[in-house]
């Protein structure tokens, strides 16, 4: 009976680094027999290239590998993808040392030749303080009544998606959205409905985003926000207007949903100030979709189109 079927770790989806293809098949068929998904890359470019999909929770890189080696690849890993863990391969142990490939951005180092079980060990290790990490992570940044994230993880996460933007030269887009008649809602039908429509919607909006792509936040009070990242500006439009008609769909009059839409653009200046520029944006685009008469409750910003 393998690991995944014991219980013993949750599944994990793996990303491995190795410019050797037995290597590569050797880790990818154990990984998998013990319940994991996992794809492979032959050098540190092309892992990049997967990277960029966001779908992966742990990296086994090797660390001596042509275009681009395994420090690099960490490298990049700490700066955009700080949530993953990488176990780290070498059999130049003369070359690297272990506090270096920690320091570089390594969760844990192993030696060729090394045994599965060894590997094993060193992955389910990792993969029991990731879920203890996660746990105390959520409870920081989450809200505790529609158990979306929080505004202060919006304010960590909206960067770190600019800077991916910027590097990968992606479009980014940040929805501002507000229940309207909220106030009025809570006085026809009283606080706690109040509160389970602030949990439906949450809801809603959890259901119409990507996985693993797009995130959506309670921003504060009756306020949600989202970013959206690789979407053609059509698409948010579409978006936005088919979360309108399914908030709609819920039938919880008077309330409605309105939402402003914003797209992140890129200026000589600081990243922080296109930040602010976006967010202020989106808020002003917000305003006017709820001044816009008839059902269409979706304004874009005219600078976004």
């Amino acid at each position: 009976m393998d690991s995944a079927q014991k219980g013993a770790v949750p599944s994990q989806n793996i990303l491995v680094v190795d410019d050797e293809p037995q290597a590569c098949e050797i880790l990818t068929d154990a990984l998998t027999a013990w319940g994991h998904t996992v794809q492979s890359a032959s050098d540190g470019k092309a892992a990049l290239e997967k990277l960029a999909d966001r779908n992966f929770t742990m990296v086994i890189t090797d660390m001596d590998m042509p275009r681009m080696d395994g420090m690099e690849l960490m490298e990049h890993i700490v700066s955009d993808y700080a949530n993953i863990d990488v176990i780290a391969i070498t059999g130049h142990v003369m070359r690297y040392k272990y506090t270096e490939v920690v320091e570089a951005g390594a969760s844990d180092f192993i030696t060729k030749p090394f045994s599965l079980n060894e590997l094993e060990a060193k992955l389910n290790r990792l993969i029991r303080e990731r879920g203890l990490r996660e746990q105390l992570e959520r409870l920081a940044v989450h809200d505790p009544l529609t158990s979306l994230s929080n505004r202060r993880h919006f304010e960590e996460t909206v960067r770190r998606e600019a800077m991916r933007a910027v590097r990968y030269h992606h479009p980014l887009f940040l929805f501002f959205m507000d229940i309207d008649r909220f106030k009025k809602y809570n006085d026809m039908h009283g606080h706690p409905a109040g509160d389970r429509l602030l949990i439906k919607a949450a809801e809603l909006l959890t259901n119409s985003i990507r996985e693993n792509i797009d995130t959506v936040y309670r921003y504060g009070g009756d306020e949600f926000v989202m970013l959206l990242p690789h979407l053609p500006v059509d698409q948010a439009r579409g978006v936005a207007q088919r979360i309108c008609w399914k908030f709609d769909l819920l039938a919880l009059k008077p309330a409605g949903l309105s939402i402003g839409v914003a797209r992140f653009i890129e200026t000589p200046g600081s990243v922080d100030q296109d930040i602010e520029d976006m967010i202020t944006r989106a808020d002003n685009a917000l305003y006017a979709a709820k001044k816009n008469p008839g059902e269409d409750r979706v304004y874009m910003d005219p600078v976004s189109i």
